[in-house]
């Protein structure tokens, strides 16, 4: 592959050959890489890792292959194209590394004793897409006095696939003042928890708030139910920020007594967990209907008063009368919130027992009564001012006319197109009779037909 005795390409040559090694035309790249082939091992790889800078698919597959024939004596080559100033060079060369393997490893760490920032950089990318024995020195990279490579190490470990990874990533966690190496950290475990969750279920228990916090948006996406109780001691004695988030999680599980436990939560002594439970049980609507109207008449007033807003917020017509009931309620509380609730559901039905409480000794259920009332006006003003179809133009009350066979309304004395008569009186009792019938359906009379137009 290499010959020692050929002589140096004049730079014209060689940017001739580059030419053609990075053609659309497979054939030309075919015998440009032949050319190569037959070249100095130091013409030839520089060629070959700048036409990497190509971002067509073929070249760059045509390209890669003939580099990997070169075996270990390649390496040196493609490390020292991390340091060109070209991004889909030092990508591409990344790959390329990446794919020797286990077998180039050794000899890739080798090369890179110490490096400049940026081939730091590139060396911890490329251990993630080396994957197997490359995790270890990829982990070293976890602690690496830059903080830049720290993270560049920490994302990378996303790429590699590697489950023992996982527990080497849930310390970082727990680093304070440092959100980005923590927000890395979380992302490639999102990438790596279906393939070792254990040591991730564990850590929930011991962690710090800081880390725990991170803990739960993680194990949320798993929509476990194993979970449940897991997130309810959270939620009874964590800081606040993990007790929103647990709250959260548990919103996405599916199982029978998820929404009666969220609903439950609308009692809560902390109002940032009523706000939170409540926003949670909105966003699954219909879901947790039934679980709010039992709680409309629960014996805590915090959930008789969110159970009541939110089943406002339900369009649902079959809600209306028992929030009806809770214009009564002994709380002004829940008497605004049902003020408000008839005034969401826009149902005129409403306004009466509205007017009712203008006279309610407290002034915020009077006002809200108030607003509810102008709501339900609005909503009714705007529901009149859509246009509605003629009742002549439904389908169902339409005929066609005996004369020009043009479609009318079912109840017209005259056809509009035509002008013909199409309904005629009685003689003896004065019933209209449609075209067609035989006498009259009253009193028995024969029709006597007679056809006038205008």
């Amino acid at each position: 592959m290499k010959n020692s005795k050929v002589k140096k390409m004049k730079k014209e040559d060689q940017d001739s050959l580059k030419f053609r090694l990075i053609s659309d035309q497979a054939e030309i790249r075919k015998k440009a890489l032949a050319e190569v082939k037959r070249m100095d091992i130091d013409q030839a790889m520089n060629l070959l890792v700048s036409g990497l800078e190509s971002k067509n698919d073929d070249v760059q597959s045509d390209l890669v292959r003939t580099i990997i024939s070169f075996k270990e004596t390649a390496l040196p080559y493609l490390v020292n194209g991390f340091t060109n100033p070209s991004w889909n060079i030092r990508n591409s060369v990344s790959k390329v590394i990446a794919s020797l393997g286990e077998e180039g490893l050794n000899q890739f760490l080798e090369l890179l004793p110490q490096n400049e920032e940026d081939v730091d950089y590139w060396m911890v990318q490329t251990l993630g897409l080396m994957g197997g024995k490359a995790s270890d020195y990829l982990k070293r990279a976890f602690h690496h006095q830059k903080m830049r490579l720290r993270i560049a190490a920490v994302r990378a470990s996303g790429n590699s696939r590697d489950p023992k990874l996982v527990p080497s990533l849930l310390p970082l966690l727990e680093e304070g003042g440092a959100w980005p190496l923590r927000k890395a950290a979380f992302d490639s475990l999102v990438a790596l928890q279906n393939l070792n969750p254990a040591p991730i279920y564990e850590a929930l228990k011991t962690a710090s708030p800081e880390a725990k916090y991170w803990l739960i948006k993680l194990v949320a996406e798993r929509h476990d139910p194993n979970l449940i109780q897991t997130f309810q001691g959270i939620i009874e004695s964590d800081p606040v920020e993990c007790k929103l988030e647990a709250i959260n999680a548990l919103a996405l599980i599916e199982a029978p007594d998820i929404r009666k436990i969220l609903v439950g939560y609308l009692a809560h002594n902390s109002w940032i967990v009523r706000k939170t439970a409540a926003d949670v049980i909105w966003q699954h609507g219909a879901g947790a209907l039934d679980e709010l109207i039992k709680g409309s008449d629960a014996s805590n007033v915090d959930i008789r008063y969110w159970s009541v807003r939110l089943l406002g917020e339900s369009n649902e017509p079959r809600v209306f009368e028992k929030i009806l009931d809770r214009l009564r309620d002994s709380h002004v509380s829940v008497r605004v919130a049902a003020c408000q609730a008839i005034g969401s559901l826009g149902d005129k039905r409403g306004l009466a027992p509205l007017m009712t409480m203008l006279s309610d000794p407290s002034e915020e259920v009077r006002t809200h009564a108030t607003l509810a009332i102008g709501q339900i006006g609005e909503k009714d003003k705007h529901q009149k001012e859509i246009p509605s179809i003629p009742s002549h133009l439904l389908p169902e009350n339409q005929v066609s006319c005996h004369s020009c066979g043009k479609k009318i309304g079912r109840n017209f004395t005259f056809c509009p197109f035509c002008l013909k008569h199409l309904m005629y009186a009685c003689q003896k009792c004065g019933r209209a009779l449609e075209v067609g019938w035989k006498g009259c359906p009253d009193c028995g009379e024969p029709a006597k037909a007679k056809e006038t137009s205008e």
